[in-house]
Formats: structure tokens, sequence, C-alpha cells
């Protein structure tokens, strides 16, 4: 089947499910944008607004000379690239793209180090894993450092082999003067909107798309949290909480999910990394080696941790 053609068959049923199912079409767009308002929003816009002043008033090649010195005894960024590399460790999904994006298209780094660095660091931040995850929905705090390991070490690994090989240097590295005004501020504040209107109009399509899931397959709750959990991480997440299956199937499916991003999340790194040639078959399947690879770690760790605790 035609690619055009399995693209009018979704489009006609998104229409087709909104028109006989108004009420629960209704929900599911509520849910997504309330969940965009509530937690998406507050949280990423200022980060997005603050690294997009870093990158354009050139203040991020201050930062860097500083950090670089660090960063580069544990993966070969170039100089610019440690940015990309600790803002998208800190700040995360999608914030780690995004950045890297923006150095390449400020020619800052090159489109090799930018693709590498948006699969790798493109997680869901620190904040999100402790907080949301791993204490108010799985109620398992103990694991916070375990999940730290299990997350992070596979796409560190791939990024530490794949840098060495293409041996990254600064793509335009030459000395600039940092400088801030509105004109800088301005766009900043935009770009910043600009990107997360794009994440909330996905959290919304996508939050329908699971909420067609639900109805017309009742029958296998189980495929039905799978399937919503590979579509939205928080959805998938949320519905683990009530799930029948046993703790350690439970932590380790939510590192899965949590790894791979959602499909939501996919479209959400590809509209934001858009105009860059970032391959977005190679991030796919990066991130779902990633999220397999957590989840077996995962896994041991709650194994290892129960084994000492009993």
């Amino acid at each position: 089947m035609k690619k055009n053609n399995i693209i009018l068959i979704v489009l006609l049923v998104f229409i087709f499910f909104i028109i006989t199912h108004p009420a629960v079409s209704m929900d599911a767009a509520a849910n997504g944008l309330l969940l965009w308002y509530k937690q998406l929003l507050p949280a990423l816009l200022p980060l997005a607004i603050l690294s997009n002043l870093m990158v354009y008033s050139n203040y991020m090649q201050m930062a860097t000379k500083y950090l670089y010195p660090f960063t580069k005894h544990l993966i070969p960024t170039s100089q610019s690239g440690s940015f990309a590399f600790l803002g998208g460790m800190l700040f995360g999904f999608p914030m780690g793209s995004k950045i890297s994006a923006d150095l390449v298209s400020q020619q800052k780094i090159s489109e090799q180090e930018g693709e590498i660095l948006a699969i790798c660091f493109n997680q869901l931040s620190p904040v999100f894993i402790s907080g949301y995850l791993l204490t108010n929905i799985l109620e398992m705090p103990q694991m916070i450092p375990y999940s730290y390991a299990a997350l992070y070490l596979p796409p560190l690994i791939y990024a530490v082999r794949h840098l060495k090989k293409i041996r990254p240097g600064n793509a335009k590295n030459a000395a600039s003067n940092p400088r801030l005004n509105f004109g800088i501020i301005d766009a900043g504040i935009m770009n910043g909107f600009e990107a997360l209107t794009k994440l909330g109009g996905y959290m919304i399509l996508f939050s329908i798309f699971a909420a067609i899931l639900h109805i017309y397959n009742s029958r296998y709750p189980l495929l039905n949290l799978i399937c919503t959990g590979l579509i939205e991480v928080t959805t998938g997440i949320s519905g683990l909480k009530d799930s029948m299956l046993p703790e350690g199937y439970v932590y380790a499916l939510s590192l899965f999910f949590v790894s791979f991003g959602g499909l939501c999340g996919f479209a959400q790194t590809c509209s934001i990394c858009g105009k860059t040639a970032f391959s977005k078959r190679r991030y796919l399947i990066c991130r779902l080696c990633f999220a397999i690879a957590s989840s077996i770690l995962g896994y041991l760790f709650y194994l290892l941790l129960v084994g000492v605790v009993s």
C-alpha cells in the first residue's frame, strides 16, 4: 500500500471517529491539552526561551569554554556540542533535540554530531523520572539512581562510540562577542512559544489516537496499555499504575516507555528538527534499541534490589 493511501486512511479514521464519538474525542483532546498546559508548558517554556538566548546571543560559547574541559573526558563532543549534551541531560525532552538542531542551524556543530546528540540526549528530564514516574506514579523512590543508570547508560555508550568515529569538530567556532538585546530576547520568546505550541498540537492528536485504540480494542486491555505507552508516554505511564502486572514488569515497562519517548515524542522531535537533515529512521531505530536495553537493565536492577532487601 502506498504511503499516501495509508496517510489518507489514517486521516479518514480520525475524522470518522471525531464525528461518531464527539464526546470521547473532546475528552481526549481536553486531556491532551490539559497535560500540555499544566505540565509541559510551565516546565519547558522557560527552558526553551533560555536555551534560545544562550545559543543566539553567543553566551553559550562562554559557558562551554568552562564546561568543555570536564565534559570532553566523558564524551568526545566538540566544544559547542558539550552544550547540547549537558542541555539534553539536564533539561530533558524535547530540549535535547532542539538545542542540537539550533546549534546545527547556527553552524556551531556539524550535522553528523548534531544528529547523534539529538538521538542520544533527548530523554525525558531527570525531574520527570524521579518526581512524576518513580515518586508519584510507581511509588518507588528507591529505584531513582538505578533508573538513571538504566536510562542514560545505553545512549551514552552509543554516543561515545559513534562520536569517536566521526571525530566531531567545531564547524564554526570563531570567537564572537556575546551580546544580548531586546531583539534577541523577543526572538527567543517567540521561538520558544512556537516550539511548545507545536508540541501541544501533537499531544492533542495523539491523545485522540489513544482514545481510538481504547474504543475499538476494548477486549484486550493489556495490548491497549502497551500501545498507549508507545503512542504517548505520560498517558501510558498513568495506566501502568492501575494495571494488574507484577511490580517488576510495571517498572521495566515504564522504563521502556520513557526511554522510547512515544510516537508523539517522535513526531514532536521531527517537527522541532524539521529544518535539519537528521535521519528520522535512524532516530526511531536507535530509540527502540535504547528502550529495550533500558527495560532489561531496569528489570535486572529491580531483581538485584529485591534480592538484597529480602
